[in-house]
């Protein structure tokens, strides 16, 4: 026995839109469903419903799920309780908290649940959703640059580089330092240490100086 397919799913009417004069894009031609629109493919459906919840905020103030849904599936047709509870609980958003259909975030969340409501089940990708939802004019949140994954490398890489900079740099003054010191050694008495003390003290000054300009980028 083969499970029937939702008439919401066959008609790429996910939201289950009912016919009205309402010129939508992406109608299919001809309408072969009296009582509920029949779109070309689902992205179309989806955008419908994306543009309607859309509508409901900008036009009759409804933002919260139970707002909504009391509009979406009346009383009077529905088991409107049990529907704000199954859209409050697959979205996690409060059914009285305030949320933003143009925001991607509060946006998407919504429209999944009430496809998977309507109609037992969420057969499309998130990439579907997403195209649906641009096409409906609400776009999903860019990362801040300095987040995204190539720019971190690039830091990294960056950091790497000023590190191994930095190292020559130490190399380059230890080096001669070290030769120098060497070689004066075994001539040095008690009374000389003191003199080292202050060229090492020097040294050091001269190191730091060649890391910092090694750092703002001097040559």
């Amino acid at each position: 026995m083969t499970t029937r397919t939702p008439r919401g799913i066959r008609n790429h009417n996910p939201g289950n839109i009912r016919r009205t004069s309402d010129p939508w894009q992406g109608l299919a031609v001809p309408q072969t469903d009296r009582e509920f629109f029949t779109f070309k493919t689902a992205i179309y459906g989806i955008r419908a419903l994306a543009r309607v919840l859309i509508n409901y905020q900008d036009e009759h103030k409804l933002r919260t799920i139970r707002q909504i849904i009391c509009r979406w599936a009346p009383a009077n047709e529905n088991d409107t309780a049990a529907y704000v509870a199954s859209v409050e609980k697959a979205t996690g958003f409060e059914a009285d908290r305030p949320l933003d259909m143009h925001k991607f975030a509060h946006l998407e969340p919504v429209v999944k649940a009430i496809i998977r409501h309507e109609n037992g089940q969420q057969p499309y990708t998130d990439a579907e959703i997403t195209k649906a939802l641009v096409l409906a004019g609400v776009e999903p949140e860019t990362p801040s640059l300095q987040k995204t994954r190539t720019v971190k490398g690039g830091q990294t890489a960056t950091a790497a580089t000023a590190g191994l900079g930095m190292v020559e740099a130490v190399q380059q003054t230890i080096d001669p330092a070290r030769d120098a010191l060497t070689g004066i050694a075994p001539y040095l008495d008690a009374a000389k240490w003191a003199l080292l003390a202050v060229t090492l003290i020097g040294i050091g000054v001269m190191l730091w100086a060649r890391i910092d300009d090694r750092r703002k980028g001097l040559r």
